[in-house]
Order: structure tokens, then C-alpha cells, then sequence
């Protein structure tokens, strides 16, 4: 599954900070959070601009986390065009969710009494009393932290899961020998369908019908589909599939197939003919001197 950047974005008080501890205990995400993470980097400037430059900071930062694990950051972000710009930073399937809170219910929260110290003066540009706090019109997802009856913290939670559970899986066994467009409309068509395609590997030898490594094939797979939900897994090679009673998943032919996609012919593509094989499959086999480049 890729793993996703959440950046929560709300109030002082909103339940950010909670919400994404919760989180971060069900889904096992990294968590970067406003309330500390401004003392690791002894950063202190709340100017626009200072805010702008610690907040893309995070961003660049929750990207390469982001390489490993699920993230999910937890800053006020009160700038509507700040927030566009994290999400321009961030990877294309990276959400935006607004924990909203009213005003009065954040200062009724307010154990730090800050905000009582920004209507008195002694703060400055603080979110919400002398800074503004800009409607968050890109939040892919709201939530209403409030305290109203039915939208607990697990709530919450429970409305995020989507975020971060691993969809069911499809196996689409096979050679691959090599990857082609016909085997890429198959996997389009699970991914469409919102499934997570996992591409079995036959552990074939190495002969002139079946020209390509295991190895080789693996490595195909998944630059062509690196960002995807797509994994690749090496597998024996199996002569059936053989199963007892059903138990949670099916046996499928696909049987609709297109007349021009059911003539892709491997044999073909194997002999040299590009024309059936996509731009980063072209990539790959440039890329391992297994075509040349003309």
C-alpha cells in the first residue's frame, strides 16, 4: 500500500493533536505535531512568512517520511493558500482534513490559558483572536470536534480507517514475460475498481520462450507501477490452482476483454515489437540495455 501524508489543520484546541495520537496508536502512522515540533527546531517566529516557511519545512519533511510509513501532521496551517501549496509539496494522494471546532468551544478548552493572553494583548498573531484563521475550502475531509453526541475521538478515528487499511487484494497470477499492455489493462481494470493489485510471479527458468529473469520481471513490475497500489510478488510455479470450500475470496476469468487487447501477442513483444508495451516498460528495458534506445 503507499503510504499517505494526513495533515490535520484546525484551531489551537480543535482536538488535533488527540485525534492524530489516536490515530497514529490504531494505523501506526509517524505523527509531526505543532506542539513540539517548533521546540526540536527552537523555532519561535509566528509572522505570515515565518509561519509559511516552518510549515513547507514540515511538508518536505513528512514527503521523504512518507517513503516508509504513514504520516500525519498536526499544525493550526491558518493560511488557505499555505495549505495549497503543502498539498502541491506533498504526494499526489496526500489529504487534507479539517478538525472544526468553533471559537468559543476552542477557548472554553484552552487549559494554557493562551488565548485569554491574546485578547489581552500579551500574544501576538495568535490564530483565531489577531491573526485570522482562513476557511479550509482544499480539506479533502471534515471533521466536527465539538463534543457532539456520536463524534467521539474513536469517531473520529473510525472516519479516517479509510485513510490507512490495506484494501482487499487481487492476485493476477502469471509470467509476465514481459509486462504488456494487455497484462496493464488486466491491473487497470482492478485498480479502477478500487482494488489492490497484487502481480504473482511465476519463478520460471530462464529459456528462450521465457527470456526474462524472475528477477528481471519483478523489477519491471514495479518501476512501471511505482506510486501505484500494485506490488509484486515472486511465486512458485504453479501448475493449478487448487481450493476447498469458499472462503472469502473467488476463482474469476475476465470476460471482457477487448478483441485488440486479447490479441496482444507476448511472443511478439518478445521478439522486439514495441508497439504493444507502455512508455515505462520502454523505460525499463532501455534503461537495462535490453532494447536499445532507437
Amino acid at each position: 500500500m503507499v503510504n499517505k501524508v494526513v495533515w490535520f489543520t484546525g484551531l489551537s484546541g480543535a482536538g488535533k493533536t488527540t485525534i492524530a495520537m489516536a490515530a497514529a496508536e490504531r494505523f501506526g502512522c509517524e505523527v509531526l505535531d505543532g506542539d513540539t515540533i517548533r521546540d526540536f527546531f527552537s523555532n519561535h517566529d509566528f509572522s505570515r512568512e515565518g509561519r509559511e516557511r516552518h510549515l513547507l519545512g514540515i511538508a518536505k519533511m513528512a514527503r521523504m517520511i512518507s517513503k516508509h510509513t504513514h504520516v500525519i501532521c498536526s499544525f493550526i496551517t491558518p493560511y488557505e493558500d499555505v495549505r495549497e501549496k503543502i498539498l502541491d509539496s506533498l504526494p499526489d494522494n496526500a489529504i487534507m482534513v479539517h478538525i472544526s471546532t468553533s471559537l468559543e468551544v476552542c477557548e472554553d478548552r484552552d487549559v494554557k490559558g493562551l488565548y485569554a493572553k491574546a485578547r489581552s494583548g500579551e500574544i501576538t498573531n495568535f490564530t483565531g483572536i489577531n491573526d485570522p484563521f482562513d476557511e479550509p475550502k482544499c480539506a479533502h475531509i471534515t471533521l466536527d470536534s465539538s463534543g457532539v453526541v456520536g463524534n467521539s475521538i474513536d469517531d473520529m478515528v473510525d472516519q479516517l480507517a479509510h485513510l490507512f487499511e490495506k484494501p482487499k487484494a487481487v492476485l493476477l497470477p502469471g509470467r509476465w514475460q514481459p509486462l504488456h499492455v494487455g497484462h496493464e489493462w488486466l491491473i487497470q481494470r482492478e485498480l479502477d475498481q478500487g482494488k489492490r493489485v497484487v502481480v504473482g510471479i511465476r519463478d520460471t527458468p530462464v529459456s528462450d520462450s521465457d527470456p526474462f529473469s524472475t528477477d528481471a520481471r519483478k523489477r519491471m513490475i514495479e518501476y512501471r507501477y511505482a506510486g501505484e497500489e500494485v506490488e509484486a510478488w515472486v511465486m512458485p510455479d504453479i501448475e493449478a490452482i487448487s481450493y476447498g470450500r469458499k472462503v472469502g475470496y473467488e476463482l474469476r476469468e475476465a470476460d471482457d476483454i477487448p478483441p485488440e487487447v486479447f490479441a496482444v501477442s507476448a511472443t511478439g513483444v518478445r521478439g522486439g515489437d514495441r508497439a504493444n508495451v507502455s512508455k515505462r516498460v520502454m523505460e525499463f528495458m532501455i534503461n537495462e540495455g535490453i532494447w536499445d534506445g532507437d
